[in-house]
């Protein structure tokens, strides 16, 4: 009789536990479907009127898109934009404190990164961490490059910096001014080469420095919307590649197979002849070796090598070329931060990476530069993983945000006269520092999660390039067949990813009082490094 009721006193608290459950995922439906409704009826943020289907897509601009939502931010008195092509929502945000509520502190559905067509479906560069969607894939690809170019190991990384710097652009300037800004571009991309493959790197006219940079411009060529007919029509990519106007899957496959496998094979070929270089592939190589995952570790190791290229090259390239163009332009600027390398080093010298502390107006220098034409003026674009609400407007799932870096950084309220490049506004009473003003570094590299992990090594090449130039050399016009200077207009390019300056006339030349020829005499006859 006990045994048979047993079970009853078993399946009541079951019972309750159910109806427990049922009840509160009845209040939980009921309660998103008011959210939902609530958000549904708020209105989408600020923005111009939208046609049926198309939506703004009529409107959008090609070229100067951070230039044209700046004004058209202040024409509709708000700091963030909304609008639509095809579908498609689009947030582009003009103010700091907006980029840093969205981007920053609510990074947990702000974090990940839109996919263009031809990158990421036909490509696969969708699987490199610059923008590779948010997820475990994206931290594990991030991890394997922090735990190599983490801050403290930055001191290994600056002398591969200064030692490029000293052996192959200073003595290229002086040799060949001319060539400049091949030189600049030859220095920046031995470096990251050399970092990442450890392979040697010719001086002048280095050959895998310029099959990585044309690799890696075919790679943004393949990536703008109009260059690829896939980048409009996705379905495309379904296509067999015998079928006519599709052949740009096998031109997308080669670019990328050639830009992936190349380096790292003739890493691995020292490596086989027991020529072991300190570096990011090599050492991971020697870390997976005896891995169970041996071959999927690789592959992630080969694509975070594509991705330190990507963002490293043409970004530090483009810095270095402004900073040389506002020199060229501004000659009270250039004189004042020599006079201050001067007064730190002396004329016996060339800087060290010991030396920029003491060099605080060429830090301002430095500011004004990342400040006056951001090298990404409308940021890397993010992508929402859910819906949200802010300030009273409703922002859709799947919306590409940008962040308008440029509209940030030209701010009137903020930097008055903001097109001037001036140093002084981060001087405060005398000194050479200004807390109060918004830094542009905390700027210029990113919001949130998907922040550039490689600020510092930018930074700190900039830098040492900056000081290593003026200590030894003027930034002058360059002549006409005249002799008279040529008078310079600071152009830039029109794209909306990058803004590198259009070409323009200058030359190098030695400071008077400066043994530039003594100085360099023992970096002249390097061939490799």
């Amino acid at each position: 009789m006990g045994l048979g009721r047993r079970p009853c006193f078993v399946v009541m608290p079951l019972v309750n536990l159910v109806k427990d459950v049922l009840f509160v995922s009845l209040c939980s439906l009921i309660y998103r479907i008011f959210r939902d409704r609530r958000r549904r009826l708020l209105p989408l943020p600020p923005g111009l009127p939208r046609w049926p289907i198309l939506g703004n897509a009529l409107s959008m601009p090609l070229t100067y898109a951070h230039v044209y939502y700046k004004r058209l931010g202040n024409k509709l008195g708000t700091k963030f934009i909304y609008v639509e092509a095809l579908g498609q929502p689009l947030l582009i945000v003009n103010d700091y404190r907006v980029a840093q509520d969205l981007l920053e502190k609510r990074s947990a559905f702000y974090s990940s990164r839109p996919q263009a067509p031809m990158t990421g479906l036909v490509m696969g560069v969708k699987n490199i961490f610059i923008t590779m969607p948010y997820g475990n894939r994206w931290r594990d690809h991030r991890r394997l490059f922090q735990q190599y170019f983490d801050t403290k190991y930055l001191p290994r990384d600056q002398e591969k910096q200064l030692e490029f710097v000293q052996k192959s652009l200073l003595p290229n300037i002086f040799a060949t001014p001319e060539e400049s800004s091949e030189h600049v571009a030859n220095c920046v991309g031995g470096i990251i080469l050399s970092m990442t493959y450890g392979l040697p790197v010719k001086t002048h006219h280095d050959q895998l420095v310029r099959f990585a940079e044309k690799a890696f411009n075919d790679l943004s060529a393949v990536s703008a919307p109009g260059k690829y007919l896939v980048n409009i029509i996705p379905q495309l990519r379904y296509l067999p590649d015998w079928f006519p106007g599709t052949g740009f899957k096998k031109d997308a496959r080669e670019a990328l197979d050639t830009l992936r496998e190349e380096p790292y094979q003739a890493t691995l070929n020292t490596m086989d002849e027991g020529v072991v270089h300190d570096c990011f592939v090599s050492g991971n190589v020697e870390k997976f070796r005896s891995a169970p995952d041996f071959e999927h570790r690789i592959v992630d190791v080969k694509e975070v090598g594509i991705s330190i290229f990507a963002a490293g090259f043409e970004t530090t390239t483009g810095v270095i070329m402004t900073f040389i163009l506002a020199m060229l332009l501004n000659h009270d600027v250039q004189r004042q931060a020599q006079s201050e390398i001067d007064s730190v080093l002396g004329p016996e010298r060339l800087p060290t990476f010991s030396d920029l502390s003491d060099l605080p107006y060429l830090s301002a220098v430095i500011k004004e530069v990342l400040r006056w034409n951001p090298i990404a003026p409308i940021g890397v674009p993010h992508l929402t993983t859910d819906e949200d609400v802010y300030d009273g407007y409703y922002i859709p799932k799947d919306c590409i945000v940008m962040s308008n870096i440029y509209a940030m950084l030209h701010d009137e309220k903020i930097f008055p006269d903001p097109e001037k490049f001036d140093p002084g506004r981060f001087i405060k009473n005398g000194d050479m520092a200004n807390d109060d003003l918004l830094n542009p570094i905390d700027v210029v590299f990113g919001f949130g999660r998907r922040v550039c992990p490689g600020s510092h090594l930018a930074m700190s090449m900039l830098e040492i390039t900056a000081a290593s130039i003026l200590c030894l050399f003027d930034i002058l016009p360059a002549l006409d067949t005249q002799g008279k200077p040529i008078d310079v207009v600071p152009e830039f390019m029109p794209a909306s990813i990058t803004s590198h300056p259009l070409p323009f006339k200058f030359t190098f030349s030695p400071r008077k009082g400066k043994d530039v020829e003594g100085l360099l005499a023992e970096y002249m006859n390097v061939d490799y490094i």
